[in-house]
Parts: structure tokens; C-alpha cells; sequence
């Protein structure tokens, strides 16, 4: 019998587990055996508990430390709570969105509403209800104050784990491995993620592959990779080889690869600097980087096509300098050597080295390596002018110490108050919102003008939409930029089929169960983001690109599964970028669907997917052809 596996429980944990795959076959992934998602209670924690409980008064604040005008983070009893006021009251509810685990801590307070950053779910402060479809509530706890402390009631749990059947990953169905190297000799190199992607259709949506002589659990259900990325940082970290094929430790003292009360610290002076009240002062200046977008594209024309890719990897730049660090450059518009050149060999050294079968560079340096150690150093060369340019600012205006209008700023204060905060912590969260910002949303923007060129219909709908919704076809103000659906509608859909990140590896940070599976402290478990999305039955024909589907749906756009669609991510670890990202998108969307015309430059069959540690298309090039010019 063709894939068959067995997994014996042992006799004090119940029967015996069989189950039997008989070869491959589209329909194996919808028909996953175990249902994965039942042992999710106390997902952080990795165990269901028996329920004895008892309440404990737990001092969380001081009442003057709650402002009026913002929510403020709390833990009580080992739970993530939220502190809001309400009229003369403070009030505590369960410190998570229920959407997607978002830290509700990173909204805002808005029309008497606690809104969550991700989706801007709306909860009611008075009485943690959601305002809107849906009708989900905030849990509450009991607050009472003594003495000017904040106390919160919560549950103590008392008793011991229950018993629940579970499963190692060696234990999971999967392909063969060879000794020592187990299943890397299957893998596509420059598309690890079709690798594990392909998989699924074989073995199902949770699945074991051997990365070396360890096994790595790959995750297509939408249930189960949630409650995984819910309990991070506590349970799950990122994969700690990305520290180990670091190039001179580049960007590990950021934010993106912080882990515990280092990420604790880092996160919110990133998320505060990013939040909507920056992002509507920047608007007019993401405009003015647009423009020379556009301009770039109508100086002139290639035979071959142009490389959009390129020059988005210039705007976002662009726009990154300047909102994050407050530094007008110019790449699209000036000549000579670029950031860009330094920042693009990261990434695919990075992927080569974390796919290579030994760790070469421990021993010796390929002419690549040596090559980007030049261009690393370069790269903290102007940083360091960024930082010195910030430390001005500062000087000249001592009133920015209180309110920082960019990141840099942001950054810098806190080194002044944190001891903890060091010059490398402040260079490598400059390098990670430089990487990030010119990596992702480029990618994404590539792939949207490669549907674009592909579905001509879809241009003309977006013109139209652009012509009723923006008089003179131009942004006036911050607010028009949510005045334009189907726009919206084209972004979702890239992203869903086209997501920068379709491939997630977390490691566990302790040995826990979640989920049904049993894990070892280091276990690595990959999340499929992209099968997720595929495999969700709401979307029809998943494999095509219809941009109104996300319209049928209803104005909360609930018509699938919540989990299912996770671009950026999900739980306390979203994308802390995301809202700068979509208004990127829609900024320079609306500008090409108003000024020109996109058609492919080369056959779009030909145009690969390429993982570099982001995903990009490659060899896309394209014609944009001005519309004034008929």
C-alpha cells in the first residue's frame, strides 16, 4: 500500500492511530484524517488543563499610567490583557483581537472604540462589543482600584494537564528522506516554497519533511497554523538558523528577528511610529515620491520592456527613507550609486545559505560572500549618516523628544532612556524597515502590475473606479485612499495568490503540544500561507486571478474563513508595516490605472516565481503606455 504510516500511541495513551494515504491526489489535502484545531485550548501553553479554577485580585497598574487617549498593555495571571478608560472608569478586556490574534494594545482609541491595528476591528470601550457585522465581544475582567492601583480578577487555574492523544512530527505522513540530509535533495532551490507547497497534495495539509536529520512539521491548515502564530513569542520564535547564516550578524539586533523582552521592548516605539496619525502626515509626501514614479516611467520607452521590479524597488526605498528616518533621497530620479545595489544581495544570500546541506561559511567565503561583506559595511556606513542626520534633529528641536514624527526619532529617544537600547539596536531596526519596506511591498506591487498586464478588463474597471472616486484622477487627501474597493479588491487578490511571503518557518521555543501535534523544544514547523489560502472552499476556482470576489462578500468581508488569508502575518507578530505597505500599493495603483496602459513585454507564462527569502517574479517585464497619448 502506497504512503502508508502508522502511529502507535502506546498503551497508556490510548489505541492505536492508522491511517493509510493511496497516492497522490488533489482531492488527499481536502481529506486530512485527523481534525486539526480541537486541542487548541491553552494553544500558548501547549496543554489542555482540567478546570478548577479560583479568582485572584492581581495589581496591574498605577490608575495615572492609563492614558485617556490610548490603550495601554497589561498581564495579569500569565494573560495578555488591554487597559482602556471609559467615561471615569478603566476598564480590562482579553488583550488579543479575536479576529487573528492581533495585540490590541498596537490600536487606537477612535470614536469612543478600541480599533485593532490589523483590520481595524472596532470594539465598543464601554462594553467591549464589536461594532460592526459580526458581533463579537471583547472578553471583560473585573477592575477595581485601591489606593491608585489597578486591580484585574482573573481565573486561577488549578490541576494538571488532561490527558489528549497526540503526534510527533517524526510520527507524521511524508516523503523518504536520505541519511543525513533526509529530504533536501527534493527541493527547488530557487522555490523551496513550491517544494513544500506540492507536498500537500500528496500528504495532506500537516505533514512531516526532513530538513537535514530533523523533521519539520509543514502546515496547510488554516486552524492549526493560527494557533501557531498566536503563540508567539512565548511558544514559537523565528527559525534561530536565520541567526546562524546571518552575514556579519546583519539586522539580528532588529526588531524582526528579536525575541522575548527583547522584541517586548522594540515592538511598540516600531508600531507607535508607523500608526495611522503618522502614516496621514506622510500622505502628501508618498504622493510626491509617486509623481517621480510616474515620471520615470513616462521619460521613455525600452523595446525589451521595462523592468518594473527595479524601479519599485527605488520608490519604495524612497518612501521608507523618508518616512522612517525623515531623509529625503532621491534614487528614481538621481544617477550613480544606489543603497539599493548594497541592500538587494542580502536576501539571496541569506536563502542560499539556509538551503545549502553544510554550513560552508564557517570554514570559507565564496566570492559572493565577500562581495556582500563589502556591501554590509556600506550599508552601516549610511546608516550611521541616517543616525547622526536623526541625533541632529533632535538637537535642533528638542521638543521631537516627546513627540517623534518618524522611527528613527522614535528609536533614538528610547536609547537615551533605555540603557538597554544600544547603537546596534537603533542601526539594525533602520537596516530591517529599509529591507522590509523595499522588499515586500515592491514584490507585491510587480506581481499586481503582472495580473494587470494579463487581465486588460481589470485596468479598464480600475481607471473607471479612479476617474469617479479621485476628481482629476489625484489623491486630494489621506481619507480618498479608502474610497476605492475594487483597487483594494486587486491588492487582496495578488496577495492572495502572489503573497511575498508564502512560507513561514517558526521553531518551537520549549517542548509543547498544540494542536494535536507534540513538539520538542526546536522543533521547526513551516506555515504554508499561500496553500491556506488555496484550500479555503470560500473562494471558488481558487487558482484564478478575480479580483471581485472580495467584493461579493459582505462589507466586513467575512465570507471565508478569517484564518484562511494572512499576508502579513497573524497574531502578535503582524507585520508591524502593514497599513504603510497597503497605502503604498493603493497610491501607486491608482496612479498607473489613471496614467497608463500595462501590457507584457514577454510571454507571462514564462515569468517564474522566485524565493529569495521574499517571493518576486521573475523575468517580468513590461510596456506602460501613457494613456494621453491615445
Amino acid at each position: 500500500m502506497a504512503n502508508c504510516w502508522r502511529y502507535a500511541a502506546g498503551r497508556k495513551r490510548g489505541p492505536i492511530w492508522r491511517r493509510c494515504w493511496r497516492g497522490p491526489s488533489a482531492e488527499a489535502a481536502l481529506r486530512w484524517p485527523f481534525r486539526w484545531g480541537p486541542v487548541l485550548r491553552q494553544a500558548s501553553a501547549g496543554i489542555a488543563m482540567t478546570r478548577t479554577q479560583s479568582t485572584v485580585w492581581i495589581t496591574v497598574a498605577a490608575v495615572e499610567e492609563v492614558p485617556a487617549d490610548r490603550p495601554l498593555a497589561v498581564e495579569a495571571g500569565g494573560r495578555q490583557l488591554v487597559l482602556v478608560r471609559s467615561g471615569g472608569a478603566v476598564r480590562a478586556y482579553d488583550g488579543r483581537c479575536p479576529h487573528q490574534g492581533t495585540l490590541l494594545a498596537e490600536g487606537e482609541i477612535r470614536d469612543g472604540a478600541l480599533v485593532c491595528r490589523a483590520h481595524q476591528w472596532r470594539f465598543d470601550l464601554h462594553s467591549g462589543s464589536r461594532r460592526g457585522p459580526g458581533g463579537e465581544c471583547l472578553r471583560s475582567y473585573p477592575v477595581r482600584v485601591e489606593a491608585g492601583r489597578i486591580l484585574v480578577a482573573v481565573s486561577a487555574m488549578n490541576g494538571g494537564p488532561a490527558s489528549q492523544p497526540s503526534i510527533a512530527p517524526a510520527d507524521l505522513p511524508g516523503p523518504r528522506g536520505l541519511p543525513w540530509i533526509g529530504n533536501l535533495h527534493r527541493i527547488r532551490r530557487s522555490a523551496f516554497h513550491q517544494t513544500l507547497e506540492a507536498g500537500v497534495a500528496h500528504w495532506g495539509p500537516v505533514y512531516r519533511f526532513r530538513f537535514g536529520r530533523r523533521p519539520m512539521v509543514v502546515v496547510a491548515d488554516a486552524e492549526l497554523a493560527n494557533a501557531v502564530l498566536k503563540a508567539r513569542p512565548d511558544a514559537f520564535r523565528r527559525s534561530s538558523q536565520l541567526e546562524r547564516v546571518s552575514v556579519m550578524g546583519v539586522g539580528t539586533g532588529g526588531v524582526f528577528m528579536a525575541e522575548g523582552e527583547r522584541w517586548r521592548r522594540q515592538r511598540p516605539v516600531v508600531v507607535q511610529s508607523l500608526d495611522t496619525g503618522h502614516l496621514r502626515q506622510f500622505f502628501p509626501t508618498l504622493l510626491k515620491v509617486t509623481d517621480r514614479l510616474k515620471r520615470r516611467w513616462q521619460a521613455g520607452t525600452f523595446p525589451s520592456g521595462r523592468d518594473v521590479q527595479a524601479d519599485l524597488m527605488r520608490f519604495t526605498v524612497d518612501v521608507t527613507a523618508s518616512l522612517a528616518f525623515g531623509q529625503e533621497i532621491n534614487t528614481l530620479e538621481e544617477r550613480g550609486e544606489i543603497i539599493q545595489e548594497h541592500l538587494d544581495k542580502i536576501f539571496p544570500t541569506i536563502q542560499r545559505r539556509l538551503l545549502a546541506p553544510v554550513p560552508y561559511w564557517r570554514w570559507f567565503r565564496l566570492s559572493a560572500d565577500r562581495d556582500l561583506e563589502r556591501s554590509v559595511r556600506r550599508i552601516y556606513t549610511t546608516i550611521a549618516d541616517f543616525v547622526a542626520a536623526g541625533r541632529g534633529q533632535l538637537a535642533a528641536r528638542p521638543e521631537l523628544r516627546e513627540r517623534p514624527e518618524n522611527l528613527l526619532q522614535s528609536l533614538l529617544v528610547a536609547a537615551q532612556s533605555d540603557p538597554r537600547f544600544g547603537e546596534r539596536e537603533v542601526a539594525d531596526n533602520v537596516l530591517t524597515m529599509l529591507l522590509a519596506g523595499e522588499d515586500t511591498t515592491a514584490n507585491t506591487l510587480a506581481w499586481a502590475l503582472y495580473f494587470l498586464a494579463g487581465h486588460p478588463e481589470v485596468q479598464e474597471r480600475m481607471a473607471a473606479e479612479i476617474a469617479t472616486a479621485l476628481p482629476g484622477s489625484r489623491f486630494a487627501d489621506f481619507g480618498q485612499a479608502h474610497d476605492l474597493p475594487y483597487t483594494d479588491a486587486v491588492i487582496q487578490e495578488t496577495m492572495r495568490l502572489k503573497p511575498v511571503a508564502p512560507l513561514n518557518i517558526v521553531e518551537a521555543n520549549r517542548d509543547l503540544e498544540i494542536g494535536g501535534l507534540r513538539l520538542r523544544r526546536g522543533d521547526p514547523v513551516a506555515i504554508l500561507t499561500r496553500a491556506i489560502a488555496l484550500r479555503e472552499p470560500a473562494f471558488a476556482e481558487p487558482g484564478r486571478f478575480d479580483p471581485t470576489r472580495w467584493l461579493r462578500a459582505d462589507p466586513d468581508r467575512r465570507g471565508f474563513h478569517p484564518h484562511s488569508f494572512m499576508p502579513f502575518g497573524s497574531g502578535p507578530r503582524l507585520c508591524p508595516g502593514r497599513s504603510l505597505a497597503l497605502l503604498e500599493m493603493k497610491a501607486v495603483l491608482a496612479m498607473v490605472a489613471a496614467a497608463f496602459r500595462v501590457e507584457p513585454a514577454v510571454d507571462l507564462a514564462r515569468v517564474r516565481e522566485r524565493l529569495s527569502f521574499t517571493m518576486s517574479p521573475s523575468g517580468l517585464r513590461l510596456h506602460l503606455h501613457r494613456r494621453d497619448a491615445g
